[in-house]
């Protein structure tokens, strides 16, 4: 960490120990969701978007697939 600015080693910890805390909540919020709340937050996610409102093309797929196709045939 030679070249490093004087700061960084300092940043990288807090970024870890945010990142550590941060998984810590996510687990505990997702020990404490019961199942009707998560079906309950899940239709919210899910009417954010109408479906009328997405093109055609995108009801079928996400493009995730089309998009590994292209990045397998793009390093051959």
């Amino acid at each position: 960490m030679a070249d490093q600015p004087a700061f960084a080693k300092a940043w990288l910890h807090q970024r870890e120990a945010g990142h550590r805390r941060m998984a810590a909540i996510e687990r505990d919020e997702l020990r404490r969701l019961d199942a009707a709340e998560g079906l309950r937050l899940a239709d919210m996610l899910l009417a954010a978007t109408p479906l009328d409102a997405v093109a055609a093309a995108r009801r079928t797929t996400s493009g995730f697939v089309e998009q590994q196709r292209l990045f397998h045939r793009a390093s051959r």
